[in-house]
């Protein structure tokens, strides 16, 4: 298979045939920025993603990478140029192992799915039979993180967020789930006396901006105090709460469902929190059944508020 690329124009004249499979070495570097991070991704050594960059620099007369003063490898204009080909290359292959994998009445493929840890770990985990009872060749992978993984670069396929996105354009579709509230919860071992005394779990400054994290520094200011803890997740905060440390505001439908805590009553005249769910996908995957598969079950999960939260603002 040969690929003329256009971008390489005054390099004509040295440019080789060269192996195709070495646009997932030049993809995974461009992607992580480190020989390491880049063989980690595709499964191999880090002198085989060396080797073949190299082979693939030789074939197309041109160099794709340079090494910063931060030790990272940055791609020149003519790796730049190649990216988009590259991953059309890439999004075309998947589709031929799916469309091969279809051909037995089968999906098949690896979609990689981001969302905050508590979503993954409660809730996408305790339902992934579903899917597998659907679609028992699909590999699933679970990406647990609170970053906006960069869809275009295929860090995720799909991501799962508590905000609707900020950036992407038109490359970017996002999908309203549902909403899920928050409450107070203290541990369930607790007594009403021992709850009262408990200190607020509140979050770091990264995450200051978040509707649970302003409500609870409200809290903490207003009459309460604050632990001596801060979190930057509601799965930490979780597990806080579980061994006592305090008490904080977690998901009302996932924290209900741990036997380790109990839901405390609200401050009165104060509305609990209420987050929107909203699914991320990228325009350039939705013709992959493997994909489109993962976004069936994520809509069929039930994502409803809790009853107490529908009069919530």
């Amino acid at each position: 298979m040969r690929i003329e690329w256009p971008f390489l124009t005054p390099y004509t004249a040295k440019m080789q045939n060269h192996d195709w499979n070495d646009l997932k070495y030049l993809l995974a570097l461009y992607r992580t920025g480190t020989l390491r991070a880049a063989a980690r991704s595709v499964g191999v050594s880090d002198t085989t993603v060396s080797r073949r960059i190299t082979v693939l620099e030789r074939a197309v007369g041109a160099s794709l990478f340079l090494r910063s003063a931060t030790g990272r490898f940055e791609p020149t204009d003519a790796a730049r140029g190649a990216i988009a080909h590259a991953e059309a290359i890439e999004v075309q292959n998947t589709l031929i192992r799916e469309t091969l994998g279809r051909a037995a009445h089968a999906v098949t493929g690896t979609v990689r799915i981001s969302a905050v840890p508590i979503v993954v770990n409660r809730m996408l985990v305790p339902a992934l039979g579903l899917l597998a009872a659907r679609h028992p060749d699909l590999c699933v992978e679970l990406v647990p993180t609170s970053d906006n993984l960069d869809l275009s670069r295929r860090e995720a396929d799909l991501a799962v967020r508590f905000a609707r996105p900020a950036s992407g354009g038109l490359r970017t579709k996002a999908q309203k789930l549902g909403a899920l509230s928050f409450d107070i919860f203290v541990p369930n071992a607790a007594t009403g006396d021992q709850a009262a005394q408990l200190r607020w779990i509140t979050y770091d400054d990264a995450h200051a901006d978040l509707p649970q994290a302003r409500w609870l520094d409200a809290a903490a200011r207003g009459g309460g105090r604050a632990a001596g803890l801060r979190v930057a997740d509601a799965e930490t905060a979780m597990e806080a709460v579980a061994h006592g440390l305090g008490k904080t505001l977690l998901p009302t439908r996932i924290a209900r469902s741990d036997p380790r805590l109990r839901c405390a009553p609200g401050a009165a005249g104060a509305a609990l929190p209420v987050r929107d769910i909203w699914l991320l996908s990228h325009v350039d995957q939705t013709a992959r059944a493997s994909v489109m598969a993962a976004k069936e079950w994520l809509v069929d999960l039930d994502w409803d508020v809790d009853e107490r939260a529908t009069t919530q603002p």
